[in-house]
């Protein structure tokens, strides 16, 4: 699994060297929620959060705390403070992270986080934050869930690398379990990853 400082690092890379930090915030969020589209599962397993500015991955904050923009400069010492390995997205992360880019990466910092605002999983948390507190945890299951059942919005583009998940109802999935004509060992192995 790659961490949001692989992630980060790419859209550093795609910006010219240097990015917002609320705008770099933001695409490692909607990176986060495609993928989760797409999968079902987390992109990376650094801890997000519901803040005034939108969602924001904690560790990246804690890594630009006091920034206003971010270079490489800023995300290399990440890797050993949290002992992580620098891993270089290729194909189907790489694929995504082109797709958020091409979708947000025009967006000006604010503009991107107003735009994060629609989205009902981040409103969810910040309305529930403990009172007195700036931010609120939005944790991962709630972000994957909200989004694999998320389309994309006309204003967003069209390109979405091909799913690795594939949805099916409850009626089809049991019509299948009683069928004499689908293999036994797939119908079992569909009922083991639903029982997991």
């Amino acid at each position: 699994m790659v961490s949001v400082f692989d992630v980060a690092s790419q859209f550093v890379d795609r910006a010219g060297g240097t990015i917002e930090a609320v705008k770099l915030e933001k695409l490692c969020f909607y990176a986060f929620g495609w993928y989760a589209h797409l999968t079902g599962e987390p992109l990376f397993g650094e801890q997000f959060y519901a803040m005034k500015y939108g969602p924001v991955v904690g560790q990246l904050l804690s890594a630009h705390a006091g920034r206003t923009a971010v270079d490489q400069e800023v995300l290399s010492p990440q890797f050993s403070a949290w002992e992580t390995e620098r891993q270089k997205p290729t194909g189907y992360v790489e694929a995504l992270i082109d797709y958020v880019w091409d979708t947000y990466g025009t967006y000006e910092s604010f503009a991107l986080a107003e735009y994060s605002h629609k989205e009902s999983v981040w409103q969810d948390a910040w309305k529930h934050k403990p009172e007195g507190s700036k931010r609120a945890d939005l944790p991962h299951a709630d972000l994957i869930s909200y989004f694999l059942a998320r389309k994309p919005r006309p204003d967003e583009i069209t390109g979405l690398p091909p799913a690795m998940l594939t949805r099916v109802k409850r009626e089809v999935l049991e019509e299948a379990e009683h069928s004499s004509s689908i293999h036994r060992a797939f119908i079992e192995a569909i009922q083991k990853q639903r029982s997991a």
